[in-house]
């Protein structure tokens, strides 16, 4: 399985920080935020993040 960072499945689906942040009702600096820092990102963010985006919850959040 080939892991992503959150920014590179987010580019890879060629979607906007601003989008992103709209789908998880935050503000665009917090996701921002959660983009720098993964590991600030809630289970069920990672869940809706993933599903949206089409990878795999593993690929983006277990990528160690």
């Amino acid at each position: 399985m080939e892991s992503l960072t959150l920014k590179q499945a987010r580019t890879l689906k060629e979607e906007t920080q601003e989008s992103m942040a709209e789908l998880l009702n935050v503000h665009v600096q917090t996701y921002r935020k959660l983009e720098q820092n993964p590991d600030e990102v809630t289970v069920g963010q990672a869940k809706v993040i993933s599903n949206y985006l089409g990878f795999s919850y593993d690929a983006i959040f277990f990528n160690k």
